[in-house]
């Protein structure tokens, strides 16, 4: 995951090639369509467009008397993606909020958190030229509540870890479909507003890239967001974001990667499955590893969700 800096600027010139084709097919099925219909094939039209869905999935398992062993498990997922758009002439303004959250409980064990979530994303941007818009963007993330490791010990909570971030850059949007933002100059502030993650940390270490004794960690870096979707099929779509950033001000050859994938298989209207996967990779976020001699110790390294769920499905 060491990566120097211009990594960031060779994904934003190598992600385009991503989307090209769906952007050629789409170019020229406008065209087709605007020779009947006299409308400008590349026309989105001013004001606003909102989305949202909800979707809840439910596991349960009761056994009595079986023979072949087990618990009875009760588990589930709610997730929400809101996106609300505005646009008028030359100027835009995307939002997007995603909420997720879910548990399990196992026999008479403690319920356990098994997804938590909060994200919102805000961009304005002003059109320079054909599909290049100078934007300004927001973004904050942290999770609802307490979460433990398989020790018992709280290690995390709300706004513990928590991220926002400010950058201003350029913004590269040939279709609805697929956008790139690369920021040079990015701020992002880091926190940790529990004491209690702290416990047991020397006093020049760091929890989440917060040094003991803060709160807080201002950082100051380049910064790269690429969003994809595309429909598949009829009741298939497909959807990947990731964010990179490097932090200028203590080892920028380090990047924080937060890759995304959500696939959505659409049954009917209020039944889908979807399949999403989560990778992260933070060099300040310690986890449990062993060396080669087997001795336990707490380092970085990559993280990897994938959630599949069957269940209900609302569009807002």
């Amino acid at each position: 995951m060491k990566r120097s800096l211009p990594l960031l600027i060779s994904l934003a010139t190598a992600l385009p090639a991503m989307a090209q084709n769906d952007v050629d097919k789409g170019a020229r099925d406008a065209a087709h369509s605007s020779m009947q219909t006299a409308v400008p094939p590349d026309t989105v039209p001013d004001g606003w467009r909102k989305s949202g869905i909800i979707n809840i999935n439910m596991t349960q398992v009761n056994l009595t008397n079986w023979a072949a062993g087990g618990f009875n498990t009760v588990s589930g997922i709610a997730m929400f993606n809101g996106t609300a758009n505005w646009k008028k002439g030359r100027k835009a303004w995307d939002n997007s909020l995603v909420l997720a959250f879910g548990g399990q409980q196992i026999a008479n064990a403690d319920p356990q958190k098994t997804d938590d979530r909060i994200e919102l994303n805000s961009k304005y941007g002003y059109e320079l030229k054909k599909n290049l818009y100078l934007a300004g963007v927001f973004q904050f993330r942290t999770q609802f509540t307490e979460g433990f490791n398989e020790e018992g010990t709280r290690i995390s909570n709300f706004l513990a870890p928590g991220y926002a971030l400010l950058g201003v850059g350029l913004d590269y949007r040939p279709s609805d479909n697929f956008t790139v933002f690369l920021s040079p100059l990015t701020a992002r502030l880091v926190m940790v507003n529990d004491a209690k993650l702290f416990e047991g940390v020397g006093p020049d270490d760091r929890v989440y890239g917060v040094k003991n004794g803060n709160t807080t960690e201002m950082e100051l870096g380049g910064y790269l967001r690429f969003q994809y979707k595309k429909e598949l099929a009829k009741n298939i779509t497909f959807l990947t974001r990731g964010d990179f950033f490097s932090n200028y001000l203590r080892n920028p050859q380090n990047i924080d990667v937060t890759w995304e994938t959500l696939w959505t298989f659409k049954v009917n209207e209020w039944f889908a499955a979807t399949l999403n996967t989560m990778l992260i990779y933070d060099h300040d976020t310690n986890l449990p590893k062993t060396n080669a001699e087997g001795v336990p110790y707490l380092g970085p390294a990559t993280q990897f969700k994938e959630t599949l769920g069957i269940g209900l499905s609302f569009k807002l």
